[in-house]
């Protein structure tokens, strides 16, 4: 067995099990290219093969484990276990103190590997969509920090189906770029969202944070209706924490995910 950074000839022997990985398919051709030219996309052999791959990113003090991809055929021989604790040998390395990654909460085994090697649930999120309309809304994007970090209640955020550490500074530089919505009330800020653009789909708007008053976040999604209409976007995905209680007739409930978190 060996684990090694993956190189171009890896590409087709791997993604021709990663064919049938969800009911849809799998996102991983869609980010192969992108994942090996930043140097953080690791193969595992056996028998002079690839017949596995995980992808990593940092940030602060965090390692993101994903696209975690096993062939079917070398399945239940303990090489996922393998690749994650590479992931976290390479983390250390690094300096990082926390390791993160998303499992859906019905794949049962994988989250029994994760857990079997000290992840714990963090948090739930659910992903809905929503489709693009025109629509109008008294939203407007944040200025600055001041009247909204109350409105923080995670210590995460997603941005394109990674999770990134959420504090005072990381809103800071999500406000000067544009990124946070906000909506108030009686001059109060009562809701925020953070939005994004997928890098996996390129025609899909994303929020990944929501908190706030009912009233206020779906203020927020009309906000983002109306971008995706403009922009012609085919659709927008929204993560939101399990707590936050999201009712409107137009979103599509489809899937609860668990973020998994290690101190290592």
């Amino acid at each position: 067995m060996v684990i090694r950074n993956a190189k171009p000839s890896d590409k087709k022997p791997i993604l021709d099990f990663c064919q049938r990985t969800f009911r849809w398919g799998d996102y991983i051709a869609n980010v192969w290219d992108s994942w090996l030219s930043k140097g953080n996309l690791f193969a595992i052999e056996a028998k002079g093969k690839p017949i596995g791959i995980f992808n990593t990113s940092f940030s602060k003090n965090q390692i993101w484990i994903e696209g975690l991809r096993i062939n079917p055929k070398f399945r239940r021989k303990g090489y996922g276990s393998k690749l994650i604790l590479k992931a976290e040998a390479i983390a250390r390395q690094r300096g990082c103190k926390i390791s993160r990654m998303l499992i859906a909460q019905h794949n049962t085994r994988s989250l029994l590997l994760a857990k079997s090697i000290g992840y714990k649930i963090e948090d739930k999120w659910w992903l809905y969509n929503l489709r693009p309309k025109k629509c109008t809304t008294k939203t407007r994007l944040a200025t600055g920090v001041k009247q909204i970090e109350g409105l923080l209640d995670s210590n995460t955020y997603s941005k394109s189906w990674e999770w990134f550490p959420l504090d005072k500074t990381t809103l800071a530089r999500l406000v000067k770029k544009g990124r946070v919505i906000t909506f108030s009330q009686n001059n109060k800020t009562s809701a925020i969202g953070i939005w994004n653009k997928s890098q996996i789909d390129r025609d899909v708007l994303q929020i990944g944070y929501l908190n706030g008053t009912k009233t206020g976040i779906n203020a927020i999604l009309h906000f983002m209706q109306n971008k995706a209409y403009i922009q012609k976007s085919k659709r927008i995905q929204i993560l939101a924490q399990q707590k936050i209680d999201l009712k409107m007739k137009e979103l599509n409930k489809r899937m609860l995910f668990c973020l998994m978190k290690k101190d290592l």
